[in-house]
């Protein structure tokens, strides 16, 4: 949908897709190594090494993987000369889209989250491991806030080469504000709550994940 959307400069790309498949890729196996984490540790679950090696690969990857298509999302509209002031509001006179782009999603959710997962100091660290999937999750809904709400606060060039006189209304040339009112924050922290909670009640009554994921027994079942 936003890959389409000509009217919008901060889309009409088809990089959009894979972006955002990427991103939810990446977002999903945060939150399955957060719960993972955590079952684990509630009901003292034997967690392998191997076992928690993949996962953590894998999210290393899809991180690389996202950055590689923000990166190259950003390059093609540089090339466009017509994009050129929506890219200068992101990356550097946006406020605080700017400030969620290069510290939210940049250094927050992509930098330090590859520094605690490949770093030889960090990287046998659980704690590490859970923190660097928090930091994703931040990075990823700095990005999203970044092109969803950025790209749409970005004024409209309706009518391109020629000089419009704005009414006042946000019809052109302006900026508009955006401040999420107190109701779209509750809706938001309520539907986290409601599917933690499922994953908890699912977890605590159906037997979804094996009593022990020791490297040793995982290995017993292959060899079997």
């Amino acid at each position: 949908i936003f890959g389409f959307l000509i009217s919008r400069e901060a889309y009409n790309t088809a990089v959009m897709a894979p972006l955002f498949i990427a991103l939810s890729l990446s977002l999903g196996l945060t939150v399955f190594l957060i719960v993972l984490l955590i079952d684990c540790w509630g009901t003292h679950c034997s967690l392998g090494e191997g076992i928690l090696h993949r996962p953590k690969t894998l999210l290393g990857v899809l991180i690389a993987g996202v950055f590689y298509f923000v990166l190259v999302y950003h390059l093609t509209h540089l090339y466009f000369t017509g994009r050129h002031g929506v890219e200068y509001f992101i990356l550097a006179g946006g406020g605080v889209y700017t400030v969620l782009f290069w510290g939210g999603y940049l250094f927050l959710g992509t930098i330090l989250p590859l520094l605690l997962l490949y770093h030889e100091r960090f990287t046998h660290s659980r704690i590490s491991i859970g923190f660097a999937s928090l930091l994703t999750i931040i990075g990823g809904f700095s990005l999203l806030y970044v092109i969803i709400i950025g790209g749409q606060a970005y004024p409209l060039n309706i009518f391109p080469g020629k000089e419009v006189i704005s009414s006042g209304f946000f019809d052109h040339a302006a900026v508009h504000p955006y401040t999420p009112s107190g109701w779209e924050i509750m809706l938001g922290i309520s539907g986290i709550a409601i599917s933690a909670f499922a994953t908890m009640l699912a977890l605590k009554l159906l037997p979804l994940l094996p009593r022990s994921l020791a490297d040793a027994d995982i290995d017993d079942t292959f060899k079997d």
